[in-house]
């Protein structure tokens, strides 16, 4: 007859490596206490051939569960077979099943256990299979972690591992966006209140959304990658940075299980570990790139092709940079330096300001100016690179002089894309780049057009295509003219350049840059 006080637990994971990497990491128990942090002691007792007896203590929630174990691996039928033969649960046995899946092996154990304590038998026994289930599941997390650790390590010591393609990480810039892309996924959607989908959208994890399949380089290579979402807005950031930098972290682990060569921050998700000081790259495994050093690469070809269309001498203007300080902006900053007559930085420090005023000041080149004062700095400006930080704009059209280049960097813009009247500027999107093929999400990204795509997706794309695993734009300030000129070069030779010119989703035509032409012209003959 079936034992009714029984209790039965199944829990399965889908694990990214073949059976037999899962086998023998279960099998070498004495490592455990080493990388599980539930398992404090798991020896073998005896071994002879398949039969195994092992002893265990595991502690979860500070409580202690201590036994030894009888297993029998069976090779012929892709199971270990497990009971407990002394210890402090009545009965507990089950076994560990493994199954061929398209993406590795699905593990599923299947435990069955039983509390024999007077009295407080109800209350035991759900309690500890609580514990059970939880100490499991840490089991499954661990091994799933250390099996995607040791394929990179393999990986970067030379070892023909399958590591390859591009995972780009973004995320939503703010409520409306969210309602849009949900909407987008599903027309019928009806929008819950923001209070609701707010709170469920903080705690819902980061999640795969789209695989990028057989993206096709101008040379005729093709590359495999996938966009991830990491569920926060910026707003959230101010309120729960740790939060937001956990989803960021995992939404890169989420890459690692699917055994992508590189990660590409966009965005804000960047910008999270730099405030607080932590490295993304030391969390993970799979290496990370901002993206940032093809961006900025996008962002001077644009204001230079600007330039160039209005006739400007980039020799004689004067360049302010919003976010001068930033990593972004500081790259723009050290490339034009050598380029025009007078460069401006603003940030919202000033021991960030003088030190890169320090650093700009070093190269003899350019006049430097350094401000905290957004709308000074714009006002005399022939060209602005807006490339701040922020979760609204901060800059107004009306602070422009006529025939000013205005690039927008920023992600939300740091300018409106409110229509206006002014017909006498040259404003646009920056940082974006033609795409060799075009890109596609069943969500809103907030591009013009399929066949552009942001800076920082292009170069985790380009660095796929070239095999380079690398962190190739990490860490503030280490993005130098080299580096800008080395990924531009890669970038053209896939089929990667400087977009087209939008404002939002306008182009800005050449019957536009005309208008921009002819009212200029007019104002100089008054």
């Amino acid at each position: 007859m079936p034992d009714n006080n029984l209790t039965q637990i199944r829990i399965s994971r889908v694990i990214p490596a073949p059976k037999w990497r899962i086998l023998r990491l279960l099998t070498r128990v004495w490592e455990f206490p080493n990388y599980i942090p539930s398992v404090k002691e798991a020896s073998v007792v005896k071994r002879k051939g398949n039969y195994i007896i092992t002893k265990w203590q595991i502690q979860v929630d500070n409580i202690p569960i201590m036994w030894t174990e009888e297993e029998i691996i069976d090779f012929n039928h892709n199971a270990i077979y497990f009971r407990a033969i002394e210890g402090d649960l009545s009965e507990f046995y089950g076994e560990w099943n493994f199954n061929l899946h398209p993406e590795g092996t699905e593990v599923a154990v299947n435990v069955n256990l039983k509390v024999d304590i007077p009295a407080i038998q109800t209350f035991a026994q759900d309690y500890v299979r609580k514990m059970v289930t939880k100490n499991f599941e840490i089991i499954l997390n661990a091994l799933e972690s250390r099996l995607v650790s040791v394929k990179y390590t393999r990986y970067k010591q030379g070892w023909p591992e399958k590591i390859a393609g591009f995972g780009i990480v973004g995320h939503l810039y703010n409520f409306n966006h969210l309602e849009r892309c949900l909407k987008m996924l599903n027309p019928n959607f009806k929008m819950p209140s923001r209070e609701f989908i707010g709170r469920l959208f903080h705690i819902t994890p980061s999640f795969k959304l789209y695989d990028i399949l057989n993206f096709k380089s101008k040379t005729g290579q093709t590359v495999n990658g996938c966009f991830i979402v990491a569920t926060f807005i910026p707003d959230m950031i101010e309120k729960d940075i740790w939060s937001v930098f956990s989803k960021v972290v995992r939404a890169c682990k989420i890459a690692e299980k699917y055994g992508v060569g590189i990660v590409t921050l966009g965005g804000f998700t960047s910008i999270v570990a730099e405030r607080i000081g932590q490295e993304i790259s030391s969390e993970v495994d799979v290496p990370v790139t901002t993206g940032n050093t093809f961006t900025a690469a996008m962002a001077i070809d644009g204001v230079l092709k600007g330039a160039e269309l209005l006739g400007k001498d980039i020799s004689t203007a004067k360049v302010t940079i919003i976010g001068g300080t930033g990593d972004i902006g500081s790259a723009c900053a050290r490339v034009l330096t050598d380029k025009a007559k007078q460069i401006t930085i603003t940030g919202r420090t000033k021991t960030n300001l003088k030190r890169m005023y320090k650093q700009l000041s070093a190269r003899r080149k350019a006049k430097i100016i350094a401000t905290t004062n957004n709308e000074a700095a714009v006002r005399d400006a022939d060209i602005v690179i807006a490339a701040a930080a922020v979760s609204s704009s901060i800059l107004k059209i009306d602070w422009f002089k006529p025939g000013a280049i205005i690039c927008d960097v920023g992600y939300p813009k740091n300018i409106s894309h409110t229509p206006t009247s002014r017909k006498d500027i040259l404003i646009f999107s920056g940082g974006l780049a033609k795409s060799p093929t075009p890109f596609l999400l069943p969500i809103d990204t907030g591009l013009p057009d399929p066949n552009v795509v942001y800076g920082c997706f292009a170069e985790a794309i380009i660095l796929a295509l070239e095999r380079r695993y690398e962190n190739f734009s990490f860490g503030r300030g280490n993005i130098t003219p080299a580096k800008i000129e080395e990924i531009r070069q890669l970038g053209l030779k896939h089929g990667f350049a400087v977009a087209d010119f939008y404002w939002g989703d306008k182009l800005v035509d050449e019957t536009v840059i005309g208008e921009i032409k002819d009212r200029l012209s007019v104002k100089v003959a008054k």
